[in-house]
């Protein structure tokens, strides 16, 4: 090859990288994206230390020690999970992906927002209260302390636990409204009665309002009037997998991660309208759901690496950035 040839590849070269390099630019609300990613950071932090106190930090799972990641089976484990999408979900940036999408959405402080969330994904459910924290965004948060694996599955360390701690130290502002049991029907389905008993002690101690009715179906009407009209909603955010919400039938659970829009025909292709789950109420009443699920999928979506070791940079993946013209 010739050296007239060579240094034509490699101008060409250089012209290719540096319009690449020039191809996007910083998010409008890269700041409000940032300052929620540095408190979900922070946050990790707190946590990790709260468990090297108590002795529970998972060594082998946890390789970038966020505190966020469970057991493989305890007690408290109601289905099975994967460490692949629980330590996906102990990204930070996964907390400026919901300041994304909230603000391009319009959303802020004047909507009423309903969140109800699971022991399963203690970092999206911890990304989400960052971002909505953030964002100043008020919302009723409902939490069931049932996991799956590796989630927030330590008797010793519950969803609430955590939220208490992060609360006291000051790096959130607030803890969940309202508790259930989690588990099949949403009254500690497949738990043993005398880990229901510790939940209810542990809800009492740290003053939890613990909704526990005798069965499903009253547990769903309680529910239900808890929450009110869904039209009073602005929108629901769900994360995780609860029974409640998605319903025990394959309806739910193939819902797609993201923004469910109510007059999209994905959703309703193969839903009835007696489909079980809440979140079919709400779409089916005209509100939009945004579906914390599908952790890999919510992540290809954003521009999140899938199980990255060790954590990247804040403020460098392509979820703070667009691409310009």
């Amino acid at each position: 090859m010739s050296l007239r040839r060579v240094v034509f590849l490699l101008f060409i070269t250089a012209f290719a990288y540096g319009s690449l390099a020039h191809a996007t630019k910083q998010h409008k609300s890269y700041d409000l994206m940032l300052a929620a990613a540095q408190k979900m950071q922070r946050a990790e932090r707190e946590i990790y230390l709260a468990k090297v106190r108590l002795g529970l930090v998972n060594v082998d799972d946890d390789i970038n020690r966020t505190g966020f990641i469970g057991e493989e089976y305890t007690p408290l484990t109601t289905t099975t999970g994967y460490v692949t999408a629980k330590r996906t979900a102990t990204n930070p940036d996964f907390a400026a992906y919901l300041v994304r999408l909230l603000t391009e959405q319009n959303l802020n402080k004047d909507d009423s927002i309903l969140v109800t969330m699971t022991g399963s994904f203690p970092g999206l459910n911890l990304a989400l209260i960052c971002a909505l924290e953030q964002l100043e965004i008020p919302c009723f948060r409902v939490a069931s302390l049932g996991a799956s694996s590796y989630g927030a599955n330590q008797l010793e360390l519950t969803w609430i636990d955590i939220e208490d701690i992060l609360v006291r130290e000051e790096i959130l502002a607030s803890r969940s409204d309202l508790v259930t049991l989690g588990g099949t029907g949403d009254i500690g389905g497949g738990l043993a009665p005398e880990t229901i008993e510790a939940l209810r002690r542990k809800c009492a101690r740290l003053d939890y309002p613990l909704l526990e009715s005798g069965n499903k179906r009253a547990q769903y009407e309680e529910r239900s009037e808890l929450f009110g009209e869904p039209k009073s909603y602005s929108l629901l955010i769900n994360v995780g997998g609860n029974h409640l919400m998605l319903g025990t039938g394959p309806e739910g659970r193939e819902l797609p991660g993201g923004f469910i829009r109510p007059e999209s025909v994905e959703w309703e292709r193969n839903v009835s309208t007696t489909s079980g789950g809440m979140v079919f109420d709400f779409l089916h009443s005209g509100v939009p759901v945004l579906n914390l699920l599908h952790v890999e999928e919510l992540a290809t979506q954003a521009g999140i690496p899938i199980d990255p070791t060790p954590l990247p940079r804040l403020g460098t993946s392509p979820v703070y950035f667009v691409e310009t013209p």
